[in-house]
């Protein structure tokens, strides 16, 4: 598949990690399949900044875990990686930003390579989390944002817009939320984020709502914050 350059200007990724504190928080998914609920942390190791989030029950466990640096005020993919069980399910996957050979390689349920060039940014599912809370605090209303597309390889571009700003409750407390929308073009698919301000803009609520289910995140503790 051939790349295209990544569409914003380097600026409108300026990231400054410090300005996002970690954190550790459960949350609970839930979709037709499954409710479960989990843990998602984002914090700094001897391997970069990470963020994961890790949940079980009685008959699934899923791990999903993001590596990144941030280099030059930008948010550099390292490693995504899936696990699921039973491993029956079939649903492992394992992806590497390899930026010496200048390829991505997946293995797993989904296997493939993609040639990589280093000037092109490109998203995974949990650290555009760390892009998506860093323009909205820096007022952005309208942005994309190209995401890894994990089954076939290269990315997808998706469209972000701030619809407006609305109350929200947590932990009994009237927060202010921004609610922020994302689409892509030719797709139904529609997922809303709802960021609390009083947070840095962490996730309190994640709608995803396409012709074939609805899935919903929902935050339900605060374990540690800064």
């Amino acid at each position: 598949m051939k790349f295209y350059l990544f569409i914003l200007l380097a600026s409108i990724f300026s990231v400054n990690a410090i300005e996002l504190p970690y954190y550790e928080a459960k949350y609970n998914f839930e979709s037709d399949e499954i409710n479960i609920t989990g843990v998602r942390e984002f914090k700094k190791n001897s391997e970069g900044y990470e963020i994961k989030f890790q949940a079980s029950n009685l008959f699934v466990g899923m791990s999903f875990s993001s590596l990144f640096d941030i280099e030059d005020s930008k948010v550099i993919p390292k490693s995504y990686d899936v696990k699921i069980r039973p491993k029956l399910l079939n649903r492992d996957q394992f992806i590497e930003f390899d930026y010496i050979n200048n390829e991505i390689l997946s293995k797993g349920s989904n296997s493939w390579s993609e040639s990589l060039k280093k000037n092109i940014l490109i998203m995974d599912p949990l650290n555009v989390q760390i892009v998506i809370r860093t323009l909205i605090k820096q007022n952005k209303k309208r942005f994309s944002i190209n995401i890894l597309d994990m089954q076939k390889g290269g990315y997808k571009k998706y469209d972000f817009e701030v619809l407006g700003n609305e109350k929200c409750i947590f932990n009994e407390e009237e927060l202010n939320c921004v609610v922020l929308q994302r689409s892509r073009e030719k797709s139904n698919r529609k997922v809303t984020y709802y960021l609390m301000e009083k947070y840095e803009y962490m996730f309190l609520k994640i709608i995803d709502i396409n012709p074939e289910r609805k899935n919903t995140l929902n935050l339900l503790e605060i374990l540690s914050f800064g």
